[in-house]
């Protein structure tokens, strides 16, 4: 909702004029086998005054091969609960055991009630993977509707 000209501007409107930043680190590593298992310690959980909130996030997942497999990994954004539909993923071609790689997916997203929300990384990893915690971060910027 727009300020209208002439319009009294209270505390609560101006207040949330104002961007939020919220970020997390992995704390230990989600190791394969898993199906969309949640990384420890990427999340973040936050109140909204109004509906219709919209995030922007970034999310990095490292995946590291402990052995030598072609099986898909995956990471995805997860909000309140239901995974977003975009992932981040890597595939082992005929490498070995040491290859590694950081995948990267961004999100914009809109928190329809207003309240608490949680938003974290959640990961598929095959036998002979991990998702390296601390290396596999999110970032999340809130802005508020006036």
């Amino acid at each position: 909702m727009p300020i209208l000209a002439g319009q009294v501007v209270t505390a609560a409107q101006l207040n949330r004029l104002q961007p939020k930043t919220y970020d997390a680190v992995g704390t230990s590593n989600l190791t394969g086998p898993v199906t969309d298992g949640d990384v420890p310690g990427c999340s973040v959980t936050f109140t909204t005054t109004t509906a219709n909130a919209v995030a922007t996030v970034v999310i990095a997942v490292d995946f590291d091969f402990t052995a030598a497999t072609t099986t898909l990994g995956s990471g995805r954004l997860n909000v309140d609960g239901v995974g977003e539909p975009k992932y981040t993923i890597f595939q082992q071609g005929p490498g070995t055991s040491t290859d590694r790689a950081t995948g990267v997916q961004t999100y914009r997203v809109t928190l329809a009630a207003a309240g608490s929300h949680t938003l974290k990384i959640t990961a598929t990893a095959p036998t002979g993977m991990l998702v390296t915690g601390v290396y596999t971060s999110l970032v999340a910027t809130v802005y508020e509707v006036v």
